[in-house]
């Protein structure tokens, strides 16, 4: 494990070689696969022992908590579910600050508020961890298929020593600024998601109440001006976390005092939706 020096006098930057997770749910579990079959050495926890027993079956090395995980890894990545589980596993009792070395990252790839990550990135200044926010985008079957596209926030030269790692799970890695740059990010692209999914929805339902068939519909606006990918991808939405997803983007939009009439109405006209109606429109 050496380190990159750095002439600004911030700490130096792990190389990357043991890496750990911190929640092994659906999309860390998926993560933990790729990294496994890549051949990277991977310490993981969860406080749910069947999903901690999923990544141990997968080859992963288990550990009680995350600072135990952080004391040997390079890289933490931590992907729990909300602000509170994240500001635990990084800065709790036994969170990953507690056992982190100086000079390794612990990467938040949980979809949280930006300042949450600022506020864990002052924290890790003291212990000499880099603290950066990576946020996904591409749902459970971009982690299944390891091509997921990361929203990054932080130094440059923190996420640059991280992509060689990435690239076993994502096939883009997007920096877009200082931390929380990343969740920003991953807000707008989540109020795009569930807008189109919702217009679209009505236009196709529109369409076959005229007579038209959906599928040719889709095919002929994939290459009009009406294109978006969550149309191209008809049939395969989940539908997961929108109501969290919205209420984070609506949370950000106040804080800011920008209005979002469009998000305001979202929370309810997503509600209506499930994975039966828009399958029913192929």
């Amino acid at each position: 494990m050496t380190t990159s020096s750095d002439p600004s006098g911030d700490p130096e930057i792990r190389a990357v070689t043991e890496v750990g997770l911190v929640g092994c749910g659906r999309m860390g579990l998926a993560i933990a696969g790729h990294l496994l079959n890549r051949g990277v050495p991977l310490t993981a926890t969860d406080p749910a022992a069947d999903a901690l027993e999923r990544a141990v079956a997968s080859g992963a090395r288990p550990a009680p908590d995350a600072a135990a995980v952080a004391a040997g890894s390079d890289l933490v990545l931590v992907v729990v579910a909300n602000d509170e589980q994240v500001v635990s596993a990084v800065a709790g009792r036994r969170g990953a600050l507690g056992g982190a070395m100086p000079g390794s990252v612990v990467a938040v790839c949980s979809s949280v508020r930006p300042d949450t990550c600022r506020e864990l990135a002052l924290r890790a200044e003291e212990p000499g961890v880099h603290l950066i926010d990576v946020a996904l985008v591409g749902g459970e079957r971009g982690a299944e298929e390891g091509r997921l596209a990361l929203m990054c926030g932080g130094p440059a030269d923190v996420i640059d020593a991280c992509r060689p790692t990435f690239s076993a799970f994502a096939g883009d890695v997007c920096h877009l600024g200082e931390v929380g740059s990343g969740q920003v990010a991953k807000a707008v692209n989540n109020i795009l998601l569930w807008a189109n999914i919702r217009a679209d929805f009505e236009a196709l339902r529109l369409g076959r109440a005229l007579g038209v068939d959906p599928s040719k519909l889709r095919a002929a606006v994939a290459i009009g001006s009406g294109a978006n990918r969550p149309l191209t991808e008809w049939g395969n939405h989940r539908l997961r976390w929108p109501q969290k997803d919205l209420a984070v983007a609506r949370d950000l939009a106040r804080d800011a005092g920008v209005e979002v009439p469009l998000v305001d109405s979202l929370p309810a006209l997503i509600e209506e939706l499930d994975v039966d109606a828009l399958r029913d429109l192929l």
